[in-house]
């Protein structure tokens, strides 16, 4: 696919203008900041670590969850949704990815788009062929909300939420097996950091 327009990107623009909004956001919905920063910082960690950095991946990692904006008074609420507010939840990575399409973010876009995706096709979409890239930022927002406390129950342990997060990944068909290996390593350090400022 060729992204129009995407040379003509002010990528320190977008990134000063994602910094400013996640200010805002960390004011008046501090969940839902601590969610899309811990998310975007992990699939960078992630990136980094793989070598496979990028503005668009940059800017996908941290913007891939925005769209629980629109349904953040049900973000919080976990095993006591209904169908419908689960349906609802689930919409937010197309309101997130028209919100990128809007900006002439179409890379970023279509990568956010695919983040709930998984090799196996049945992610949110059920899609078989999506960026690679969606997929490592699914493993940091899978990790991350495994990790995190919620009101209704504990973090799960590093043992526990890097088997749930790794599981659809281990037989390699979307990520070579040695990077899941190196990816393992990436969510460890993360978790033993999340140990210490806790």
């Amino acid at each position: 696919m060729i992204y129009e327009n995407e040379n003509n990107i002010d990528f320190e623009y977008e990134k000063k203008f994602l910094e400013d909004y996640l200010f805002g956001l960390k004011l008046f919905k501090p969940f839902l900041y601590a969610k899309i920063k811990n998310t975007g910082m992990l699939a960078n960690l992630i990136a980094q670590h793989l070598g496979k950095q990028s503005n668009e991946f940059y800017l996908a990692s941290f913007y891939a969850n925005i769209g629980l904006s629109a349904v953040s008074k049900y973000v919080e609420y976990g095993d006591h949704l209904t169908d419908e507010q689960i349906a609802q939840i689930k919409r937010h990575p197309v309101l997130s990815s028209e919100y990128l399409q809007y900006k002439g973010l179409n890379k970023v876009a279509e990568i956010v788009y695919a983040h709930h995706e998984l090799p196996n096709g049945s992610g949110y979409y059920a899609l078989d062929n999506y960026p690679d890239e969606s997929a490592y930022i699914n493993i940091a927002d899978v990790f991350q909300g495994l990790t995190s406390p919620k009101p209704y129950r504990p973090p799960y342990t590093f043992r526990e939420a890097v088997e749930i997060t790794l599981a659809p990944y281990r037989d390699g068909i979307k990520i070579p097996r040695e990077e899941v290996k190196e990816i393992e390593k990436v969510l460890r350090v993360f978790y033993n950091d999340l140990l210490e400022m806790s």
